[in-house]
């Protein structure tokens, strides 16, 4: 990775070193694997997870088949960096990519006409589909890659996957919600339907088809399938408005719809799960890759709840994201866990999940244990640690327990929030509890490693 780090257990958040499974034996030795991802979906988004507006009965009961964690995490509040953090184990202090958007390094190209710089992983980056394929897992990637930047050779394929169906950052024709381009593991092919803006073919839609041929072509090997959907991403190009009626403006129709329309896949997915009789031996894992977006604008609905803040920023609903993970087994079946947990845990977790062995160093834990028996971790052990980075320079948050410090550039004055109290960030205790302060401080200067992607201009003030 970007330079040699060693941590020591919990206090960084933690740092594991695998060289086996403690606890996958239980449910499964090759247990298929299914991580269905949301792009922007809020925290209150969900039935299940507080919306009374939103219907998502196909995702509701996965939840009530499974355990939700409600106090999990994204590894960042942007979506290269978050899902550079899962598939690399590390969190964003470490991991190659820090934000969608590089000051240096990367490769240089355009959105729009702007020109910009995107970061990409590179092939000394190992992923989580890297150790799942020396296992003797077939990956699978659909839809949403992103990690890719303007590097062409920073393919799925060529960092883990073993097929892959979806669109890439380089070609702008394959994104959003009716592409025109499409890829095919290497091939580019052209969607017929939607060439001239005619907007035939939903991209939810198609995701949904490759998922499910991919499960109906392969249920009888053990597979790794990463599900990344758009939505409800913006633009808001819904298929059909699911919401004509309700007493909402437009745009938030819009948004609803798009959620919906997704519950509706992860429906057809989960049943053809079931179809192929391979339920009780599927762990399904379902997210959202960061908090709601302002993008979407929309007005009466909550999309992060009662959570302060947006996607970009290190305040709760920029990070907080709805988790739910079920086991084949159905164990502990509609139970909440309240441990605190994020994106680098999942790479640990489907190490222990597939009894998979690698020498790789992660920031990450596994919530197996949280899995087979809810709240039974301890909290107050558990640091969690982000940054990002804007035009202001290097944002840094770390959460140990209940506390949360945020220093939002590098010459900020600390923000010290008790999330157990103050849900909502609304009262900085920092002048209250400098002691706290001082040794979370502390924190932030050893979970950070220096990337010169991402050169910081001034000098950290811790």
């Amino acid at each position: 990775m970007n330079s040699k780090f060693q941590l020591s257990a919990f206090v960084a958040g933690a740092s594991v070193l695998f060289s086996g499974c403690t606890g996958g034996k239980e449910y499964s030795e090759k247990p298929n694997i299914v991580f269905i991802l949301a792009d922007d979906l809020g925290y209150g988004d969900l039935g299940c997870y507080g919306s009374s507006v939103i219907k998502t009965p196909n995702i509701d009961r996965l939840a009530s088949e499974g355990v939700s964690f409600v106090q999990a995490y994204a590894g960042a509040s942007v979506s290269s960096p978050s899902r550079s953090c899962f598939l690399t184990g590390l969190h964003a202090g470490h991991t190659r990519i820090r934000s969608n958007f590089a000051k240096a390094g990367g490769i240089e190209g355009h959105k729009g006409s702007n020109v910009i710089r995107r970061p990409n992983l590179l092939p000394q980056d190992s992923t989580i589909a890297n150790v799942l394929s020396n296992n003797g897992y077939l990956t699978c990637l659909v839809n949403k890659w992103h990690v890719d930047g303007f590097d062409t050779t920073a393919h799925p394929l060529a960092r883990g996957f073993q097929e892959f169906y979806g669109w890439l950052v380089p070609e702008p024709r394959s994104h959003n919600y009716y592409p025109a381009i499409r890829y095919r593991n290497r091939e580019e092919y052209t969607i017929e339907e939607n060439l001239n803006d005619r907007r035939k073919r939903h991209s939810t839609d198609i995701a949904t088809e490759e998922a499910i041929d991919f499960i109906k072509r392969e249920k009888d090997k053990p597979f790794f399938l990463f599900l990344s959907y758009n939505a409800p991403h913006s633009p808001l190009h819904f298929k059909d408005s699911l919401y004509r009626d309700a007493d909402l403006p437009d745009n938030d129709k819009a948004y609803a719809s798009l959620v919906t329309h997704l519950d509706e896949a992860v429906g057809q997915v989960l049943a053809a799960i079931a179809n192929a009789g391979i339920e009780k031996n599927t762990i399904i894992i379902f997210a959202s890759d960061n908090g709601g977006s302002t993008e979407a604008r929309v007005e009466k609905l909550s999309q992060n709840g009662i959570l302060r803040g947006w996607k970009g920023q290190l305040y709760e609903g920029g990070l907080r994201v709805p988790l739910i993970i079920k086991t084949g087994n159905k164990r502990n079946a509609g139970q909440q866990s309240h441990f605190p947990c994020y994106f680098p845990d999942l790479f640990s977790t489907l190490v222990d999940f597939t009894s998979s062995h690698t020498a790789l160093q992660t920031d990450g834990i596994s919530l197996l244990p949280e899995i087979t028996s809810p709240n039974s971790l301890d909290p107050a052990l558990r640091f969690l640690y982000w940054e990002q980075y804007s035009g202001r320079g290097i944002s840094q948050a770390v959460r140990r327990g209940n506390w949360k410090l945020i220093k939002r550039n590098a010459r900020a004055e600390y923000e010290l929030y008790d999330l157990e109290s103050d849900i909502s960030e609304k009262n900085n205790l920092a002048e209250q509890y400098p002691d706290i302060v001082s040794s979370l401080s502390q924190h932030l200067k050893e979970a950070h490693v220096a990337s010169e992607w991402w050169p910081v201009d001034d000098e950290i003030i811790y």
